[in-house]
């Protein structure tokens, strides 16, 4: 490791296994983009790279970090293509075994003593928010001094791997700088929710989520807490990417209409400054109002994806949704009377002793919903959330060879209808949506009334067959979102 007054960082975005060059990426790598820009002001020269942006082979990535010669390579990891990082680590390793190796992310904060017991490359895991602790690690780094009491990561020492104590969460969100856009400058972005959307980008309004739901990894990666940032300083950043020429912006919050008083005066304040961007947002069904919904049109909301999950409330209670069937009709017919341009909504199917009635009365619930895209997805679970814990306890996973995966229900729980009858009824209720004339009518006759959505039509709708390809969901052991590929 080098000493001097400043460290040569690349941070790392791996992609999914089942990724194509060509097929870009839905949004940019917001948490990567957070910790380069701490670590700028701190004087250290950082270069991001997602490798779906930037359409880079696995022969373009290693070529990029080698031509830019880190000190630090540090890779953001999810669940379902964590064990691909550590390939690609422990082939970069190859090529300069000097590089010092972080990983961070859901599965490095899940599994730090699997990865660091199995990779010779990745020397320290981060835990959590990445931001303070990337800087301290990496400053300790520079300066060859002991990383012991460095809070929130996992190393090794002598071949043996340690822990330090968590990090408390960040309480002033607003302390961090505004991620810089350029670093992923003339990046592919805009795949979301089945669409694509051209000059697409993201903001965070706030962070974590008060509710539990037993499917989601958010409940302990923010310790059950919300924090948010200042409606002005959400702004500011708002114009600052209609000035680097963005015309669409997701906003990322895990629950973005958690405190209707935050969405309305962001709403308002975009509203204020009369920025020309359209942005989407997503939500719960039991959070809102009239007003609300009426700020958001008004401040250039044309998008609401709104977690449904079932049409069945015992199903909604075994996720521990806190939400009820009729808050979701209620919460659509709001947004409709709001004149919000779209609503999108996902499902989950497959849970543990839903039956086949149930499955099918979420597909039906999904086809009454008055939203535009229903997205259906078959239960899975991963290390970190509160079904993990259940499933373990009973023992139908084995932690020697599920860690770090995103594993299907239905594939090992007792009680679950099988793959092949999930997969089947899912696409028999798109096949149903999308030979509907009602459906067509209803996106022909929005899109007449609607700019932004005529354009997204002209952009996504081109031929029957390309919709039916588009509304199908295939052999989930395929599908990233569900089961990695095996890279052992």
């Amino acid at each position: 490791m080098k000493t001097g007054d400043w460290m040569k960082v690349e941070l790392v975005l791996p992609a999914m296994p089942s990724w194509k060059v060509g097929d870009g990426s839905s949004v940019p790598p917001l948490g990567l983009l957070y910790i380069a820009g701490v670590l700028n002001e701190a004087g250290h020269e950082v270069d991001v790279t997602d490798q779906q942006g930037e359409n880079l082979s696995d022969e373009g990535l290693k070529k990029k970090i080698k031509k830019f010669d880190p000190d630090v390579v540090g890779y953001t990891t999810y669940s379902h293509f964590g064990r691909r990082a550590i390939k690609i680590a422990d082939s970069l390793q190859k090529l300069n075994p000097n590089i010092s190796t972080i990983f961070g992310g859901f599965f490095a904060t899940f599994n730090p003593t699997e990865i660091l017991g199995i990779s010779s490359a990745v020397d320290y895991c981060v835990r959590g928010e990445g931001e303070v602790t990337a800087l301290e690690l990496i400053n300790a780094l520079e300066k060859n001094q002991d990383v012991s009491k460095i809070l929130g990561i996992n190393y090794k020492e002598n071949g043996i791997i340690k822990s330090t104590p968590d990090r408390p969460l960040i309480e002033d969100i607003d302390t961090l700088p505004i991620p810089d856009r350029t670093l992923v400058k003339g990046n592919t972005y805009g795949g979301y929710a089945n669409m694509q959307i051209d000059k697409f980008s993201s903001v965070g309004t706030s962070r974590g989520c008060p509710f539990k739901c037993t499917f989601c990894l958010t409940t302990h990666w923010n310790r059950n807490r919300w924090r948010k940032r200042d409606f002005r300083k959400v702004a500011d950043e708002f114009e600052y990417l209609t000035h680097l020429g963005y015309q669409n912006i997701l906003i990322v919050d895990d629950n973005f209409n958690v405190n209707p008083k935050h969405v309305i005066h962001v709403s308002q304040e975009l509203r204020r400054r009369k920025l020309d961007v359209n942005w989407f947002c997503e939500g719960r069904v039991s959070s809102g109002s009239a007003q609300m919904y009426n700020e958001m049109r008004r401040g250039g909301c044309k998008l609401v994806y709104l977690g449904l999950e079932s049409g069945n409330q015992r199903i909604l209670d075994y996720f521990n949704k806190r939400a009820t069937v009729e808050q979701a009709f209620s919460a659509v017919k709001a947004i409709r009377k709001a004149n919000i341009d779209m609503i999108t909504g996902s499902f989950i199917v497959g849970a543990p002793t839903e039956t086949i009635q149930e499955v099918q009365n979420t597909i039906d619930f999904a086809l009454k919903l008055d939203i535009d895209v229903p997205l259906f997805g078959v239960l899975n679970v991963f290390k970190g959330t509160m079904l993990w814990d259940e499933y373990l306890d009973k023992g139908y996973i084995n932690t020697e060879e599920d860690w770090g995966k995103a594993i299907p229900v239905c594939d090992f729980h007792p009680d679950c209808l099988s793959r092949d009858l999930l997969v089947k009824i899912i696409n028999r209720g798109y096949d149903k949506l999308i030979s509907r004339k009602k459906w067509y009518l209803k996106v022909i006759l929005r899109a007449l009334k609607s700019r932004f959505r005529l354009k997204l039509m002209m952009k996504n709708i081109d031929k029957r067959h390309d919709i039916r390809k588009r509304f199908r969901f295939g052999d989930i052991s395929q599908l990233d979102l569900y089961l990695e590929e095996d890279e052992n």
